[in-house]
């Protein structure tokens, strides 16, 4: 019995409920490369980079496909939900400081459009160059105009924290 059990979970047949890692990030690649080039930033200006943490970046895949479903631009979504309650709802906390930056562009360099129009704005400029952010979560989305939604959550994590992290 239990070899027919396993036969049906290794058949081809057998329903999957998980989702794969290109339902869950279609632009991972391109999330990757964002990541990069905001650290390329941060580096230039002799900041710490930000590190990567898986679940700020499914916070802000989740606002970035919100925003590209629904058509709209906010830090702020429909529901009246912030930053702030959106990484505190997905359960995450330890952290001291938080901000978000969101875009849109449908230019052929999506990433490069973004980078350059935050690094033009004081206030997103502002995010991106702050010393104490530590963490950072990324988050790309596509609409179907092929408009490009992103957003870059900041936190920072105290160091205690962030060396038991490692």
């Amino acid at each position: 019995m239990l070899g027919f059990w396993i036969a049906l979970l290794l058949s081809p047949f057998a329903a999957r409920t998980a989702e794969s890692p290109e339902a869950i990030a279609p632009y991972a690649g391109l999330e990757a490369r964002f990541h990069q080039n905001v650290n390329r930033i941060r580096n230039g200006r002799h900041l710490i980079p930000l590190i990567r943490d898986a679940s700020l970046d499914v916070v802000a895949r989740a606002h970035a496909r919100d925003m590209a479903v629904r058509r709209y631009l906010s830090h702020v979504n429909p529901e009246g939900q912030n930053p702030l309650q959106r990484i505190q709802s997905a359960g995450i906390g330890g952290f001291s400081l938080a901000a978000e930056n969101a875009g849109l562009t449908d230019k052929t360099d999506p990433n490069q459009e973004i980078l350059q129009g935050w690094l033009e704005s004081p206030v997103h400029r502002k995010n991106l160059h702050a010393p104490p952010f530590n963490r950072t979560g990324v988050g790309i989305a596509r609409a179907a105009d092929g408009t490009y939604y992103y957003t870059q959550l900041y936190v920072t994590v105290p160091r205690e924290l962030a060396e038991a992290l490692r």
